[in-house]
């Protein structure tokens, strides 16, 4: 049966453990912590402990700014690209754009705040 959603988050099935804030990407079961080289879905809105924990993703749809990890120092105002671990980073070969950073990171790990880009493209 078809559906649809109208509130821009969507509760998934979590492949394994995934950390809140990541970059998601759908998968067959669910959804899984995006890499460099995926498209993602959305952003975590809560942490997967394990496989088969139910987590509410924000998708890339939805209004409004994105919380997401940084996997180095940010620029604000610089595009942001796919990194590992469902973090973003500055642009790689084989990186997506996902947006642009609003909020400056100053190292690995920070939580940034992210307007999110739907175009999707990749690095060339």
């Amino acid at each position: 049966m078809s559906q649809q959603n109208d509130s821009g988050f969507r509760t998934f099935t979590a492949d394994g453990a995934i950390a809140i804030h990541a970059l998601v990407r759908q998968t067959a079961t669910g959804v899984d912590t995006c890499g460099i080289a995926h498209h993602a879905i959305g952003t975590a809105t809560q942490a997967a402990l394990a496989a088969n924990d139910e987590i509410t993703v924000k998708l890339i749809t939805a209004s409004g700014t994105h919380k997401m990890i940084a996997s180095a120092a940010l620029a604000a105002g610089a595009d942001a690209f796919t990194a590992a671990s469902g973090k973003v980073g500055a642009s790689a070969s084989t990186a997506y754009r996902v947006g642009k950073v609003l909020e400056a990171a100053g190292a690995n790990n920070d939580v940034i705040e992210v307007l999110y880009l739907s175009d999707g493209a990749a690095v060339s």
